[in-house]
């Protein structure tokens, strides 16, 4: 009898290690019809001609409801939950978020010109534009990735890192006189990265590590301009020829891609990290609460979408699902991204991609992000 018990014992063992041996497996709880019910809707969006991987976190609270994958990272080789991907456009709202707490710090006003902290000598560039000017894109600078000349420069020499303060020289004519009108522009958080280096004293990933990073837990969330991302990282995929066809570009993500993209678009994370940062910044514990209503003190924007409908510092706001909801969008090389919050229900949602232009990518995003959401609202949006 003994034996038998301990026996059973062992084979007990043996199965509870062998379900605990691969940490990035997604377990569907039989009685869990919601993340079933989720993981269809993904399951749905992934292959041929569609999304070739997601990765989604979805919160309420502080507390991870549900964690989702599928799809792939390269060929025969699955998305893990804890790869990280990049966040491209979402960096905003770090960046955004350090430039808030350099004010707390009392070290910036939102309302000094540039010239105060830079010495900038380029005649696109007036320097009488504000700090909160270049938060909420009211600066009239044009995107310095519009320059005919910057992507021969960074695939000239994939391994050589362009400092940024070069890359102002790349912002062309003005669009329109500063505070003259919202245009969504990299150059403005280009700019914001050079004064965030010349405030703190340090390198933009140094600062955000120390201020959210570090304290906050974000352990897999990364600045690729000045710190290495280690790996799990989920291979980039791009339509580079415009064929139709989806390369795999991640050999090309050396030091110039993670340079040019700097701080308009280089933070690098986690799904389960992302949602997390939406819930500490939109529920205050990032940033004072008077920064966040700074923050979040949108202005209505006609964006060309029903669904974008204004922006803040740093922050879009969107109307999906019945509901108005804070975040942003992500788009570079290789990656697309969603971070959503809703501040009734408190559910925040991350969604990220490992794909660029491809035909139907950014519809396949959306839809999957206004399907899950319709999901969870009515499962917890009144809880």
């Amino acid at each position: 009898m003994i034996k038998k018990l301990l026996a059973l014992s062992y084979i007990f063992v043996f199965i509870l290690l062998l379900g605990c041996s691969d940490d990035n497996k997604v377990t569907v709880p039989e009685n869990d019809s919601i993340q079933q019910e989720l993981q269809a809707l993904i399951d749905g969006k992934i292959g041929k001609d569609k999304l070739v991987g997601v990765s989604v976190s979805i919160r309420q609270g502080t507390k991870e409801k549900w964690k989702l994958v599928g799809g792939e990272s390269n060929s025969g080789v699955t998305l893990s939950q804890n790869m990280k991907f990049g966040i491209a456009s979402i960096t905003k709202t770090m960046v955004a978020a350090a430039i808030l707490k350099l004010k707390e710090e009392g070290r910036l006003n939102l309302e000094d010109p540039l010239s105060q902290y830079l010495n900038i000598e380029i005649e696109n560039i007036d320097p009488s534009i504000t700090v909160f000017q270049l938060l909420n894109h009211f600066t009239g600078l044009k995107g310095y990735f519009q320059h005919p000349d910057i992507w021969p420069r960074v695939e000239g020499n994939l391994e050589l890192t362009i400092p940024a303060n070069e890359l102002l020289s790349y912002i062309g004519e003005p669009i329109s006189k500063p505070g003259d009108r919202f245009e969504y522009s990299n150059s403005n958080y280009l700019v914001l990265g050079l004064i965030i280096q010349e405030v703190s004293g340090m390198s933009v990933g140094e600062y955000l590590r120390s201020r959210f990073w570090k304290p906050l837990a974000l352990n897999n969330t990364f600045f690729g301009t000045n710190e290495q991302i280690p790996s799990p990282i989920a291979d980039a995929w791009r339509d580079t020829d415009g064929d139709g066809i989806l390369e795999n570009i991640s050999d090309q993500f050396g030091p110039a891609y993670h340079s040019v993209f700097f701080t308009a678009a280089d933070a690098f994370t986690s799904a389960s990290d992302l949602s997390m940062w939406a819930q500490h910044l939109y529920n205050g514990e990032a940033l004072h609460p008077d920064s966040l209503s700074e923050m979040l003190d949108i202005i209505t924007i006609n964006s060309g979408s029903p669904y974008w409908t204004g922006y803040g510092l740093g922050v879009r706001r969107f109307f999906i699902s019945g509901r108005v909801l804070y975040g942003h969008t992500g788009g570079m090389r290789g990656y697309g991204s969603y971070m959503l919050y809703d501040p009734i229900s408190k559910i925040s949602i991350a969604l990220l991609n490992n794909q660029s232009r491809s035909k139907d990518g950014p519809t396949l995003r959306f839809e999957l992000v206004e399907d899950m959401l319709r999901i969870v609202f009515d499962e917890l949006g009144s809880k």
